[in-house]
């Protein structure tokens, strides 16, 4: 493995641990339904920094969904790589899904964590709304696996494109021999010098 992708690898593997901190930390100080409580038929809600901490794992793992995406060379460079294999289009495919459903989870819970007022149902109680436990902490496992599967995904192209570019050049082998013991001789061109040969002499018809 050569030096850029290990860069790669490395920023990649950065920005993926980034987001998922950052939700992990959004779920662990999220809003609890304990905190909220009732003044005039209005849900009052303590500040939370959640909301803040949701966006930016969000923000992150679009940038290392960009940054994958340009280190592949765009994003049709598994259509048009011709060393792309099945396992590496698997594996780019799978970043992008985890990419699109961890950033859909992460705002979502980002926005229903400071969402002010409630809903009043048929029997006359207010419902407040909380975030549910675990929605930002699956955006964060999802943003850090975005990132898991698109370091792979980069390092089998690459392997693909090493392997390819690497040919190993073919030597004689002599059949049922040892090339030690038994080495292939390179003989010069042998010289023959031009033979003479004397004028035929024809008769001539009278």
């Amino acid at each position: 493995m050569d030096n850029r992708v290990l860069g790669f690898c490395a920023i990649a593997a950065v920005l993926g641990i980034i987001s998922a901190a950052t939700a992990f930390a959004a779920e662990v100080t999220k809003v609890k339904a304990s905190e909220v409580y009732i003044l005039y038929d209005l849900c009052v809600y303590p500040n939370s920094p959640a909301l803040a901490l949701g966006i930016v794992s969000a923000v992150f793992t679009i940038i290392t969904r960009i940054y994958i995406s340009v280190s592949f060379g765009g994003g049709g460079c598994c259509r048009s790589d011709p060393n792309s294999t099945p396992v590496s289009k698997l594996l780019f495919v799978l970043s992008w899904v985890a990419t699109v459903v961890a950033v859909i989870l992460l705002l979502t819970a980002a926005g229903l964590n400071n969402r002010q007022g409630g809903q009043i149902d048929a029997f006359g109680y207010i419902t407040c709304y909380v975030v549910k436990p675990g929605i930002f902490a699956a955006g964060g496992i999802l943003a850090l696996l975005s990132a898991i599967f698109g370091i792979a995904a980069y390092v089998s192209l690459s392997s693909g494109t090493q392997a390819t570019t690497n040919h190993g050049v073919a030597l004689p082998v002599r059949t049922n021999g040892d090339l030690e013991k038994y080495p292939v001789a390179n003989y010069p061109p042998q010289q023959f010098p031009p033979q003479q040969y004397p004028p035929q002499q024809y008769p001539v018809q009278q």
